[in-house]
């Protein structure tokens, strides 16, 4: 497509008419222009379809609009992968916005990485800062680093969150599984699989601001109504952490600690029996670490259902 933008920027909502003019603002302040903004709408009830339209007529880039049912983040995001029109896939959430130069340092960063290496990368990274502009998270901690997403997390222990602007094409080849019976799995299941073949340049340079609105605040009920509610996510992730990246173990003990754990209660809010989850399980030390937090899981879970009556 001779006209293809550089930049397709995909931002999912559902019921966000009242956050989702932060996107459009910090759009229309981009320095660099060559992009398209393509929303997937999850099946909202509010304004947001005539907020877009209006949008749509008046904005100097491309705006495309898609309305789905309500499936989840993960199903709009794979739907978005195939419509974008960009060399590049941007996610921005839809109370989030971007700094005014992040599509220009991206594209500079991108132009520096030699072509014969650029079959290495998979995309430019930088930081996160919060709408008072404290950074989320850690620093990198050299510049630019160049390194996967699981050695980021495992062997530099790189904390907070983080964003990627990511070519379309690597996207393309890591969907989403389309777990239909629950409306989120977390996003590192996608990010370590790419990193199993790809490296990301990652800069000490603020490219998303994250809005910590009072909805989106960590509140234990919050949290733990969603573990249930989204269960099948949360197992698909812990299965594919266990069967996966155990042989980061030693190097960063915690997560596969917390996977252990946390397995055999998703599993039970899945409707998924114990043995059926266990079998899932491709590795002799994945099991072994599942049998031994067996007892914590079975206290964890009992805690938890009496947590919900009480609340309830």
């Amino acid at each position: 497509m001779p006209d293809a933008p550089l930049f397709t920027v995909f931002t999912p909502t559902y019921n966000r008419a009242h956050t989702i003019q932060r996107v459009f603002d910090s759009l229309c302040a981009q320095t660099r222009r060559d992009f398209e903004w393509l929303v997937v709408d999850d099946g909202s009830t509010d304004n947001t379809s005539n907020l877009i339209a209006s949008w749509a007529k008046t904005a100097d880039f491309p705006i495309r609009y898609f309305k789905q049912k309500n499936s989840g983040k993960h199903i709009a995001y794979n739907l978005a992968l195939r419509e974008a029109r960009g060399q590049f896939f941007l996610p921005l959430d839809s109370d989030d916005a971007f700094t005014p130069i992040a599509m220009a340092r991206v594209a500079h960063h991108w132009s520096e990485i030699p072509e014969s290496d650029k079959c290495f990368f998979c995309g430019i990274g930088g930081l996160c800062c919060d709408q008072f502009g404290n950074i989320v998270g850690d620093r990198y901690p050299s510049e630019p680093l160049d390194t996967d997403m699981r050695k980021l997390k495992y062997v530099y222990r790189v904390r907070g969150e983080k964003w990627v602007a990511l070519q379309t094409e690597v996207a393309r080849r890591y969907p989403f599984a389309e777990v239909r019976a629950t409306q989120f799995i977390p996003e590192s299941t996608v990010w370590f699989e790419i990193a199993k073949t790809y490296k990301i340049r990652w800069f000490n340079e603020v490219y998303r601001v994250y809005y910590a609105d009072d909805e989106t605040t960590g509140v234990t009920l919050t949290q733990r109504r969603n573990l249930s509610e989204n269960a099948p996510g949360f197992l698909y992730y812990y299965q594919w952490l266990l069967n996966n990246d155990l042989d980061y173990f030693f190097r960063s003990p915690m997560p596969f600690l917390k996977a252990a754990l946390a397995l055999p209660v998703v599993a039970q809010f899945s409707g998924m029996r114990f043995g059926q989850a266990f079998r899932s399980l491709n590795r002799v030390p994945a099991k072994a670490l599942v049998l031994m937090a067996l007892p914590l899981s079975i206290l964890l879970y009992i805690f938890d259902i009496t947590f919900r009556r009480r609340t309830e």
